[in-house]
């Protein structure tokens, strides 16, 4: 794959995030984009150091009105930490602004870890109100790959809120995993060896354990040295 300039952004984005950035990444994957550049002082406090409004956005034919912002947190972002407050802040964000309907809202931390949350109105049927808020979110920790978050941002199509929803939506993703995993599974079902017993039958039972103790480590329940290949040869 040819990396281009947008790709390399969101790449830099990942390893280093920067306010600076994701302005950059928003304004080439946008339109119709105006930087605002203000400062919501209104919503700072203890856990939100600072809260800025960086991009205002046209979306597509219904003329959705999205704002992107940047919130600086206190303390180190996690994957499970503080999603409720987050969600609130932006539920507030969205409701203080007259035809505001959608937000990306990036939380941040000192070291570089982020969490990408889009959040938007649901409307009722006949448009006359909306009846409650919905979330979709990305975390990324620095330093990590993160190649479906690289995916979606960048493949995404950004021109309509339906287009974000889907660049948001982790089902289209866990089907190209599940595909990789399969991929592999009938590559090393050529290469491996067990002792003893049907080599389908004990590939399919390591293949699922390692799966199941890569999600307890993307949960943060267990060190993440264990899939670091330096680390297993020092204990080898």
């Amino acid at each position: 794959m040819v990396k281009d300039r947008l790709y390399r952004k969101i790449e830099e984005l990942v390893q280093n995030f920067s306010e600076e950035t994701l302005r950059d990444v928003f304004e080439r994957k946008f339109k119709q984009v105006e930087r605002t550049e203000k400062r919501l002082y209104e919503y700072e406090n203890q856990q939100f150091k600072e809260v800025k409004e960086l991009l205002k956005v046209e979306l597509g034919s219904h003329l959705h009105l999205l704002k992107v912002y940047a919130i600086k947190t206190n303390g180190e972002l996690s994957e499970r930490s503080s999603k409720r407050k987050q969600f609130d802040l932006a539920k507030n964000v969205l409701r203080s602004e007259t035809g505001l309907d959608v937000g990306l809202f990036a939380f941040y931390d000192d070291n570089g870890n982020f969490r990408l949350s889009l959040v938007y109105k649901v409307y009722k049927e006949r448009k006359t109100g909306f009846s409650h808020y919905k979330r979709h979110t990305y975390f990324v920790k620095k330093g990590k790959p993160y190649r479906t978050f690289l995916k979606a941002i960048y493949e995404g199509d950004f021109s309509s809120l339906e287009g974000i929803i889907s660049a948001f939506s982790t089902q289209p993703l866990t089907k190209e995993f599940y595909t990789e995993i399969q991929n592999w599974y009938a590559w090393a079902l050529k290469h491996v060896w067990f002792p003893g017993g049907i080599p389908e039958e004990n590939l399919i039972r390591l293949l699922t354990r390692l799966i199941f103790v890569w999600f307890l480590k993307e949960k943060g329940l267990i060190p993440e040295k264990i899939f670091d290949e330096e680390f297993l040869k020092g204990v080898v």
